[in-house]
């Protein structure tokens, strides 16, 4: 039995285009109204939702040398912090709890203050008209047997600055004015500043100094610029920009105080040192020198006339300047990179005085 070809099968294996485009136009009216929803949804949601700021702000990492590594030995020059800081270990220290708890600590980053609008829309409505509420806590101070540490706040008056909080089960805790202390049992709240009408309320919760920190270091961003650039990058991002910009401003001047107080602390170290140690390294060389003296005159290779010694005196004068030298760049490394005007004219004293070192040596040789 033989097999036959089915003009109907062939048939149903072909695309009407015809009769798609008779459906899509039967349903056009569907399509339109679907499409013009979603076009009104995407505009509602780019108009209403929050806007997210980012500040940025760079850091130069400088060369760091101790200043009496520059007397000693390069196998010494780690007990001073001499060389260059690594990128990496100055992101942990800009992101250490030493740094941002400061930070925490002067911006009261343990206080969230949130406006209570209408859920979704609500921020975005005020935004749009103009009408955004705002308040600024300096000071809350909440009892540590106070579990839910959430509370509401109430504006009562807002030509007078008052208000009222009351904790989550809307019992009063306290009430205040704007500006002023405001004090009951172990309560304290200051509030600096509030923007709102009559009846509007705040969210107001308390967290742990450890988790704001840590919310700091998770929203933090730090990064080097470039490879081996020695400029680090710290972006932060979040839907107020003076509060991010007051943040990121704050991480960079602590970082900076703390970098300060480190090289003070290498600097105080070297010093130390070279007071304990140079006595003895003064007692030797004088021993080495006598040695020296009593060696030529037994064996009389130098006659040490006028002129020899004006050299050797003269060779010891220059010595005492490049130690002075040396420890007025320890001075000015801490404030000035080496393109500064300072520092270059250090060098180029110093390179000076090596020169004329190197030819009171050759001439006292030959004496």
């Amino acid at each position: 039995m033989s097999a036959t070809n089915n003009p109907t099968s062939q048939a149903s294996d072909e695309i009407d285009l015809g009769k798609l485009f008779g459906i899509l136009v039967d349903n056009r009216w569907n399509i339109l109204i679907i499409t013009a929803i979603f076009a009104v949804i995407g505009i509602a949601y780019a108009m209403l939702a929050t806007p997210i700021y980012k500040a940025d702000a760079l850091i130069q990492i400088e060369e760091k040398s101790g200043g009496a590594s520059a007397l000693l030995n390069s196998d010494m020059a780690d007990m001073f912090g001499g060389g260059k800081s690594s990128s990496t270990t100055e992101t942990e220290i800009i992101k250490s709890r030493m740094v941002l708890g400061k930070t925490v600590d002067k911006l009261n980053l343990t206080t969230v203050v949130t406006p209570d609008y209408m859920p979704v829309i609500g921020a975005g409505l005020a935004r749009l008209q103009g009408e955004s509420i705002v308040a600024h806590i300096s000071r809350f101070i909440v009892p540590d047997y106070v579990e839910l540490k959430s509370f509401t706040l109430t504006v009562d008056n807002a030509k007078q600055g008052t208000y009222t909080l009351t904790d989550s089960e809307g019992k009063e805790v306290l009430k205040g004015k704007v500006g002023e202390l405001a004090e009951q049992g172990d309560y304290r709240l200051f509030v600096t500043d509030l923007n709102a009408h009559n009846g509007d309320s705040f969210t107001v919760s308390k967290i742990s100094r450890f988790d704001a920190i840590q919310n700091l270091q998770r929203d933090l961003e730090v990064s080097e610029r470039g490879k081996q650039t020695g400029i680090l990058q710290l972006s932060l991002t979040g839907p107020n920009k003076v509060e991010i910009t007051a943040i990121l401003n704050d991480i960079s001047q602590n970082y900076f105080l703390q970098n300060v107080e480190r090289n003070s602390a290498e600097a105080e170290n070297s010093l130390a040192f070279l007071k304990q140690h140079l006595p003895d390294i003064k007692s030797q060389l004088t021993t080495a020198e006598d040695k020296l003296n009593r060696y030529r005159q037994a064996n009389e290779s130098v006659d040490l006339n006028l002129e020899a010694k004006a050299a050797l005196d003269t060779m010891v004068g220059v010595e005492a300047q490049l130690n002075e030298l040396t420890f007025k760049e320890s001075d000015i490394s801490q404030k000035f990179t080496k393109e500064h005007p300072a520092y270059i004219s250090l060098l180029d004293k110093r390179k000076t005085l090596l020169s004329e070192k190197a030819r009171l040596t050759k001439r006292v040789e030959k004496l």
